[in-house]
């Protein structure tokens, strides 16, 4: 919104002032300030009785009207203002956000755009122009703008929150046309899946996939978001068998390879079947730390203390605050009788652990207070 006490001067440079309109000016100035805004509005008209042609003037009411809601009387004023001087964009923003609040989106729509034409950097008529586009059923072009909105300002929060809820707004959209289409497709069974798995409910969501691999046996997807649910709930057994379900139909997926690799050392199964799937993965995905430090992991379990080292470094370099890789190192440097870098690697575990307590006592506290 505009500030509500933010004025243009009534006098350029140069010019000879009218004292009785300086007076007016100051003096509604100073009532905008203190709160007066009726008292304001009653100068600021009788500064246009005085000089009907004070482009200035028009402005500052129009904005003063919009900043206390009386939309008809800003449209009113701002028209009649640019009417006087087209050059006054600011006013073209304030008409515009002055029809979008009374709901005529069509009008607020064509004087927004020109008001950003005009005023590219300016936040308020563009963002006001995409929630108009929005309202018109243009969605895709209101996302335009706002993308715009925030790569010139990251911390945006207005920006970003309306982006957010376009976007999801799309995405609902876009699933009950899934579910329109066909309700038994093994899409449709996927994405329900994965709503479930989005609101914690592991067991609905295994079974909406194993819904979508009845209907198609071999659909990737399908397997993948089984194995994973399997994975994600410690189900090693059911995760092993979902993998390689998997990896029979896509067999150079890296992420599969890692969480195979993963699920067997987890059941003690072949050690060496394991850093078999890591290898894969990683030659595939050189960049996959979590496939590095499960090798770590494989290796040391195997007794290859300083072949597991070396993996761990590398893993640490790319994540130096993950927990889980001090731990392995400590029990790397320790199998190495290395007491000194195995209990440096045990004090930063412990330290990332009490930071992460942290984090999570300070996040308990705060949905504590939200909801007494």
């Amino acid at each position: 919104m505009f500030g509500a006490i933010l004025c243009t001067p009534l006098v350029s440079a140069g010019q000879t002032p009218n004292p009785k309109i300086v007076q007016l000016y100051q003096r509604a100035s100073a009532e905008q300030a203190n709160g007066g805004d009726d008292a304001a509005v009653a100068d600021y008209l009788e500064i246009l009785r005085l000089d009907p042609k004070l482009g200035a003037a028009y402005n500052n009411l129009g904005r003063l009207y919009y900043n206390i809601g009386r939309y008809a009387d800003a449209v009113q004023v701002l028209a009649n203002g640019l009417r006087i001087d087209a050059s006054m964009h600011p006013a073209e923003a304030m008409l515009g956000g002055s029809y979008y609040q009374m709901g005529e989106y069509e009008k607020a729509a064509s004087v927004l755009e020109l008001a950003v034409r005009a005023m590219p950097e300016d936040c308020f008529p563009r963002i006001t122009l995409a929630r108009t586009l929005n309202q018109l059923g243009q969605p895709d072009k209101a996302i335009s703008h706002l993308h715009t909105l925030v790569s010139k300002d990251p911390k945006d929060q207005e920006a970003w929150y309306l982006l957010g809820k376009l976007q999801l707004e799309l995405s609902q959209k876009a699933f009950a046309r899934v579910y329109a289409i066909d309700p038994n497709a093994p899409l449709a069974h996927e994405l329900s899946g994965e709503i479930m798995e989005s609101m914690s409910n592991t067991a609905g969501a295994i079974a909406e996939y194993k819904k979508a691999l009845a209907v198609a046996p071999a659909d990737n997807m399908a397997l993948e978001h089984l194995a994973n649910a399997y994975w994600h709930t410690g189900d090693w057994t059911a995760a092993r068998d979902g993998f390689l379900a998997l990896l029979r139909q896509d067999p150079t997926n890296c992420i599969a390879h890692w969480k195979l690799a993963n699920a067997l050392d987890e059941l003690a199964e072949s050690a060496t079947d394991a850093l078999a799937h890591t290898d894969v993965a990683l030659k595939a995905c050189p960049s996959l730390g979590q496939a590095r430090v499960e090798r770590g992991r494989l290796l040391l379990r195997m007794g290859r203390a300083s072949d597991a080292l070396a993996e761990l470094l590398i893993a640490e370099r790319s994540a130096p605050d993950e927990a889980s890789i001090q731990i392995l190192l400590a029990k790397g440097y320790k199998a190495l009788g290395d007491s000194a870098h195995a209990a440096a690697a045990n004090a930063r575990f412990q330290q990332l652990q009490q930071a992460e307590h942290k984090a999570e006592e300070a996040h308990a506290a705060d949905v504590i207070r939200a909801n007494p």
